[in-house]
């Protein structure tokens, strides 16, 4: 029984061994190895289609000099000019001048220039003006409304020259709420206001910039950037609207390490940028006698525009986000400098291969314990 046993354990670790131990599926494993990785790249009739991509100086460049559009390509437009026009809630201010002296504001204590107002546009959309009446004044440009005033008092007063200013233009609001210090309704500056601009009014971000998303909202379009992005590329900081919604989220970055590595689990990323190097630190760095140190893996997905930079023969079938898997060989010492660039994603994986030997000291090990349980069973005698 004893030499069955061996003899059977000795054919498997020979097929082992011939394949290179990739295809021995009987031994347990943390995850799969380099081989089947690079195997199951590229596009597949079925399943999942993944690219692999080493890390190296071009694709570094590649990602360096990449720089995604958000709230700038769905939400163009310049600068709002919020005194064009006139809504329930604004305040408006009304000045008249009057030459000569036998004027109706000739008497005025300023020499023909009275201030009439300010006057709040009430829900009707109208104000009451002064030896005018009633005036509709929402919808109307300023400019519209002015000439309305100085009509109606064309009949009363000598020439006047009528002037009509926005002083508050309640009615252009702007919704801000989630991780801010005030949320709430705020009304856009007469200058137009930025992203930005609206949320210091709401007192500012609550949480970490590099922690915190900002769901955009307008119409029905909608969008969600980190708010860190907004505040260096100054290109997502978008003009604002009025009926815009801003909401902020408090999403704590993490990225996942499993594999050869001596913790295992979910990390925060905490810092604004993290490079891999600095997580590979967070983790204990490669597993002394089982890590391969050319099977260092991270997972994620890149925009199929990166991808084909990066590597422009890769066979994209959909225009959606691409599963990528970046390689880097840690046993070339270029890669501790690439790696120290690479900096590392919320939602990350990073993964670490064993390597070959390890698995063939776990082999090694079951091979052990079959030999000494064939040995325990030819000892026992059966009455």
């Amino acid at each position: 029984m004893q030499r069955v046993v061996a003899a059977c354990a000795y054919l498997v670790l020979t097929i082992c061994v011939m394949s290179g131990l990739a295809a021995c599926s009987i031994i347990p494993a943390s995850g799969p190895t380099s081989a089947e990785i690079e195997a199951q790249s590229g596009p597949r009739s079925s399943g999942l289609s993944f690219e692999l991509i080493t890390l190296d100086g071009s694709s570094i460049a590649a990602l360096r000099g990449y720089h995604p559009t958000g709230f700038s390509k769905y939400f163009p437009g310049k600068r709002w000019a919020p005194s064009h026009i006139i809504g329930i809630g604004d305040t408006v201010s009304v000045v008249v001048w009057e030459p000569g002296e036998e004027g109706l504001f000739s008497r005025a204590e300023n020499g023909g220039r009275a201030e009439l107002g300010p006057f709040v546009v009430n829900q009707s959309g109208t104000i009451t003006v002064p030896y005018v009446g009633k005036v509709h004044a929402a919808g109307k440009s300023v400019e519209r409304l002015q000439e309305a005033i100085q009509i109606a008092l064309g009949g009363k007063a000598v020439d006047p020259q009528v002037v009509v200013t926005l002083a508050d233009n309640a009615s252009s609001l702007v919704l801000v709420s989630g991780a801010v210090n005030s949320p709430g309704q705020y009304p856009l500056a007469l200058r137009g206001e930025r992203l930005l601009d609206v949320i210091a009014k709401a007192g500012g971000n609550a949480k970490k910039a590099s922690e915190t998303y900002v769901t955009f909202i307008r119409g029905s379009k909608q969008g969600r950037q980190l708010l860190k992005t907004v505040f260096e590329n100054q290109g997502e900081n978008i003009y604002v609207q009025p009926g815009d919604q801003v909401y902020l989220a408090h999403t704590p970055q993490t990225f996942t390490a499993f594999g050869a590595v001596p913790k295992v689990g979910e990390y925060p990323l905490q810092a604004g940028e993290v490079s891999l190097i600095e997580a590979l630190g967070r983790v204990g760095g490669l597993a002394d006698g089982r890590a391969n140190s050319v099977g260092l893996y991270v997972f994620r997905y890149e925009s199929p525009s990166l991808v084909r930079s990066m590597k422009p023969d890769a066979k994209i079938a959909s225009s959606g986000p691409v599963p990528v898997i970046y390689q880097i060989n840690m046993r070339a010492a270029p890669s501790y400098f690439y790696a120290q660039s690479f900096n590392v994603r919320d939602k990350d994986v990073i993964y670490v291969s064993n390597a070959y030997g390890a698995e063939l000291n776990k082999f090694t090990r079951i091979l052990i314990n079959v030999l000494a349980v064939g040995r325990s069973s030819t000892s026992v005698v059966t009455f």
